[in-house]
């Protein structure tokens, strides 16, 4: 049975606000380890606080992840056939629009080595080949900012999986990134069922296979299948168990044995075979919102990225009213969203309002609040852990 249009409407607000509220929530403590996070605050992080040190940020101002997820919106808006060329244009122009500071590039907040490394690339070539200049990363970074195409394209999973790839592009030349982005992707979109049922199940590992399939075709790279076949594993592994500490080991261990991680990591890592699998899980075992982004975040490592990803995936499966108030209350973009959710809900195309570099912007002004001593940043935090 589909949704009613007020049910549609709800769950599309709690999307886009559950992505900013998890990330707005898990970037003070982003690069933490879940000990360094319990010391620190004693016990669970559970409300929004000031990002510390010289990177300064204030509560409840999401990041790089919110950031693009916004700009991914804006492009489908603008241009759904082609909302890969609007995005590498945003990705400039917030950059072209402030000089570098401590903790911004532009406009862009807490971006990686990699991300910089495109946006030179497209800002070199006036953004003409938004695919010209993505790197062969398997981050999660484009995995971070995709939920609004399964929004849009909530009941064609065809073109779904076709623009979750196009948008990944323009950052990630990866299959790994870019499945684990066309994943979240789908399980959002599969949240606008009457009553959505589980996240991991066979109908997601045959789900990605088709759309890793189509972005193969689409981008004329080889299917890499270490992604599907990592998302199989866990679904396996969590039909035998609800242990999250036992089912985040097993995400790390079979990461480092055959998703081809070049280093060591942990299950929160930024490596997508990881971080985006942890979200899943991490959604799937939730009581409801606020236990699953509290269990997000806790974890440490990537934590504003999972936290990201693990809020629009719940947000769109229990709507923005099932979000709690007082982190609403606390997230800067709260009441600039409804144009925007009003426009996925139908599909209706043409520039959002407000302006999205005009409320950049206005949110960059924040920074003015800057208190006059810093606490002196961890090692950890000197660069973004997703790419």
């Amino acid at each position: 049975m589909p949704l009613s249009r007020d049910a549609t409407w709800d769950r599309i607000a709690g999307c886009i606000h559950g992505l900013l509220v998890g990330d707005a929530l898990g970037c003070p403590v982003e690069g933490w380890t879940a000990a360094e996070i319990r010391a620190h605050f004693g016990g669970e992080l559970r409300e929004m606080v000031d990002v510390p040190g010289p990177g300064w940020r204030p509560r409840g101002l999401h990041s790089d992840d919110g950031q693009q997820a916004l700009a991914v919106i804006d492009s489908i808006c603008c241009d759904p056939q082609q909302p890969e060329r609007v995005f590498a244009q945003l990705m400039v122009a917030l950059r072209d629009a402030m000089p570098q500071r401590s903790g911004r590039w532009g406009l862009h907040r807490g971006v990686s080595r990699n991300f910089r490394q495109t946006v030179r690339g497209l800002q070199a070539s006036d953004a003409r080949d938004p695919f010209g200049h993505a790197v062969p990363s398997a981050g999660n970074g484009a995995a971070m900012r995709i939920a609004p195409v399964g929004l849009w394209w909530r009941d064609d999973p065809p073109t779904r999986d076709r623009r979750a790839a196009a948008i990944s592009a323009v950052t990630h030349h990866d299959l790994r990134g870019i499945a684990g982005a066309q994943a979240i992707a789908i399980v959002v979109s599969n949240a606008f069922e009457a009553q959505p049922g589980p996240i991991l199940d066979e109908a997601l590992i045959e789900s990605l296979q088709r759309a890793t399939a189509s972005a193969s075709e689409l981008l004329g790279v080889a299917n890499d299948r270490r992604f599907v076949d990592l998302l199989a594993s866990l679904v396996d592994h969590r039909r035998q168990t609800s242990d999250l500490d036992q089912l985040l080991d097993g995400i790390r261990d079979r990461a480092m044995r055959r998703g081809g991680a070049a280093q060591k990591v942990e299950a929160t890592s930024g490596f997508a075979p990881c971080s985006v699998l942890t979200a899943l899980l991490v959604a799937d075992l939730a009581k409801d919102f606020e236990h699953g982004l509290v269990t997000a975040v806790n974890l440490g490592g990537d934590t504003d990225t999972i936290g990201a990803m693990v809020g629009a995936i719940l947000g769109a499966r229990v709507g923005v009213g099932e979000i709690p108030m007082s982190w609403l209350d606390s997230l800067e973009a709260t009441g600039v969203l409804i144009d925007r959710v009003d426009l996925i809900q139908d599909r209706e195309s043409r520039e959002p309002w407000p302006d999205l570099l005009n409320v950049e912007l206005e949110w960059d002004r924040l920074y003015e609040k800057r208190p006059a001593i810093l606490v002196a940043p961890r090692e950890s935090d000197s660069d973004a852990s997703h790419s």
